[in-house]
């Protein structure tokens, strides 16, 4: 599992690293230029949606103390207070990920999850594991070509302490996300920020995640 865990967060920052939008004017070590092709700032393909999907839903629902070593000895497995949330806490690499989610979605979403941990708790679950099988294509809003809906067939499986599966359920969720400029990044303390901002550098940001209803 351990290896599994390893390979998702090298894999994230290597899929967050290749599709970052290429410049107009591309600078050579050599000291000589070439032109690249320029996009409009909104412009998403779906291969862009669908890798922001896949690297940063996991982190969200992230429930372990089984983390690579650099994440283990940072402590992203830790708690922290969430800002303005009153007694709310929760775990860094969950905090770090709703920033990858609108401001009006972040509150509610971080407000569900001590609940989340509490019951994983009372279970003697000690990891939850998103894992994603399907994405749909992007549908545009109406009227709103900068934003879109994403239907996600997922399963959160459910480990006990010596690693054994103890339980898994559906998790098919509709995704509703818009292009965002790219932020700016002044600083990044800490790996799961680090690995966080790579994701976010797609410029894109999650609105609201919703129950899938059954067609």
């Amino acid at each position: 599992m351990l290896v599994l865990l390893v390979s998702f967060f090298q894999g994230a920052t290597l899929f967050s690293l290749a599709k970052q939008p290429q410049p107009a004017l591309v600078q050579m070590v050599n000291g000589k230029s070439i032109i690249g092709q320029s996009v409009e700032w909104d412009l998403r393909t779906e291969a862009t949606i669908h890798s922001f999907i896949e690297e940063i839903l996991p982190l969200l629902r992230w429930e372990s103390n089984k983390l690579p070593k650099e994440f283990a000895q940072s402590g992203e497995n830790k708690l922290v207070k969430v800002p303005l949330l009153g007694d709310v806490s929760v775990s860094r690499i969950n905090y770090a990920a709703s920033f990858a989610l609108s401001d009006g979605f972040m509150k509610a979403y971080l407000q569900s999850l001590p609940k989340l941990y509490s019951g994983h708790s009372k279970q003697d679950i000690q990891e939850v594991v998103l894992q994603i099988s399907s994405l749909s294509s992007p549908q545009v809003v109406k009227m709103n070509p900068r934003q879109w809906t994403v239907d996600a067939i997922s399963t959160l499986k459910y480990f006990g302490d010596g690693n054994e599966l103890v339980d898994m359920e559906p998790y098919n969720t509709r995704i509703h996300l818009k292009a965002v400029r790219q932020p700016k990044f002044v600083m990044e303390p800490t790996p799961a920020v680090r690995l966080v901002n790579g994701i976010r550098a797609a410029g894109l940001e999650i609105t609201l995640i919703e129950p899938l209803l059954e067609q």
